[in-house]
């Protein structure tokens, strides 16, 4: 790691041994926050989260399920799901990289697809200030059930770390990004130095041809050039 460098990190099953969206629509289901309807989108919103597809029709960035919950349930929903689902999936080798760069006098991002008020606990937990996600909208603290500004999926993921790069005063090729899925290679490629956490098939095999460094499932083994 570069003593300056800026650390960017992906959370499902990179950051965190989870889906963060499927945690938060089950246990909202459980807690009467999301209604039976939800039933109907379950398979395509999985689908999308699961597979980090981006959202193409404005229809496709819509969750009516969640039109009218108030965005205090939602925090609050976050919080419990933190204490309880979170907090003790926490990849140890990834949040032990966060400490060292705060060590160092440098600084994380948490850049994920899923929502920012589902990761807002974890980022408070582990001091990072900066989180690119998608964003529920909320008109008078109630969710519309639609998504504000572009969602953090592929391209829009990249897209929108680089925008907030350039606004912090920080050069891509001075960074690092750490990611489990090929649908963050826009991210990883744009990046100075990538780190496969966990991957995916695919992403195994571009992070090996292209020398950089895997970190195993369990945090204890590593792969490649930067190993």
């Amino acid at each position: 790691m570069r003593r300056s460098e800026l650390q960017i990190f992906d959370v499902d099953f990179t950051l965190v041994g989870c889906s963060t969206v499927r945690a938060f629509i089950f246990r909202g289901l459980r807690e009467g926050l999301i209604g039976p309807s939800i039933g109907f989108y379950t398979p395509l919103l999985f689908l999308r989260h699961g597979l980090r597809k981006a959202p193409g029709r404005k229809d496709e960035r819509a969750y009516p399920f969640l039109r009218g919950v108030p965005k205090a349930s939602l925090d609050a929903l976050a919080e419990e799901l933190f204490r309880e689902v979170f907090g003790p999936r926490i990849n140890r080798e990834v949040a032990a990289r966060i400490d060292e760069a705060r060590r160092a006098g440098g600084r994380a991002i948490i850049a994920s697809s899923s929502f920012g008020t589902i990761l807002a606990p974890l980022a408070r937990h582990l001091g990072i200030e900066e989180v690119v996600a998608s964003e529920l909208e909320f008109a008078e603290g109630l969710a519309t059930g639609r998504l504000a500004g572009e969602p953090a999926f592929g391209e829009g993921k990249r897209s929108r770390v680089l925008d907030r790069l350039k606004a912090l005063g920080a050069e891509p090729g001075d960074c690092a990004f750490y990611s489990d899925s090929h649908r963050d290679l826009p991210l990883l490629r744009a990046v100075g130095r990538a780190v496969a956490v966990h991957p995916d098939r695919r992403l195994r095999r571009i992070a090996r041809a292209s020398g950089w460094e895997i970190i195993a499932a369990d945090g204890g083994r590593k792969e490649g050039a930067h190993a």
